[in-house]
């Protein structure tokens, strides 16, 4: 059962003590790290009994990627828009993960340092890499349909190669080789960039546009910033 499917079967008051739980530890790992907290001192803060908090999640491991899952099924539900929806699924969702690593910075580098720290095998692996994949190739799968992309795109290829480019502008970010305001801008740009490089010109059309915004809002914060 998914992590939405087993939220809607819960009762009201079952629904308000687990969105309490996992708020809970998203908040106190962005503030303590991942070795600062335990099973006692989230159960404390979420106030529930350890045995309860044990009762519903196995132990820590279980509980942080279970916050992860359910953040990521929140932003899903906040963008209203499906895979087979193509590039403004593609779009959407790029945005709404910028957005969101943009208002909880100290979670979002929590997470990623889970991963970057993890094996191929480990859950978080999954839920942060494998688990995007299949709706990407059906996006960009959708693309190739409608002549958005060249027809001798591989979707799948296509597909790792963006997974990679979101990465590697979130590895220089925790790295701190890039600030947060770099980040924002460089996790759309190379997305739209590496899309570019394959785009016919019914997708350049959106591209150039896309991109065109970009310069100008990254213009208007470099006067803004210059004028301080």
């Amino acid at each position: 059962m998914t992590t939405e499917a087993k939220a809607n079967t819960l009762t009201p008051l079952q629904r308000a003590r687990r969105d309490r739980i996992l708020k809970t530890t998203r908040n106190q790992l962005s503030k303590k790290g991942y070795e600062g907290i335990n099973m006692r001192s989230l159960a404390t803060a979420a106030r529930v009994s350890p045995t309860t908090l044990y009762n519903l999640y196995e132990n820590k491991d279980v509980l942080v990627l279970s916050a992860l899952q359910d953040q990521l099924v929140d932003l899903a539900r906040q963008t209203n828009v499906r895979p087979e929806q193509g590039f403004d699924f593609l779009l959407e969702m790029t945005r709404a993960v910028i957005r969101e690593i943009a208002e909880t910075p100290r979670w979002a580098s929590a997470m990623a340092q889970l991963l970057f720290q993890s094996d191929p095998d480990d859950p978080i692996a999954n839920t942060l890499l494998v688990d995007r994949v299949e709706p990407l190739v059906q996006a960009l799968t959708t693309m190739r349909d409608v002549r958005e992309l060249r027809e001798d795109v591989d979707p799948r290829k296509l597909a790792h190669a963006l997974i990679a480019s979101s990465w590697s502008a979130i590895l220089l970010w925790v790295k701190g080789l890039f600030t947060l305001q770099d980040l924002q801008e460089e996790y759309v740009n190379n997305a739209l960039y590496l899309l570019y490089a394959f785009a016919t010109p019914k997708l350049k059309r959106k591209l150039d546009a896309e991109l065109g915004e970009h310069q100008s809002a990254s213009a208007a914060r470099v006067r803004r910033s210059s004028h301080r």
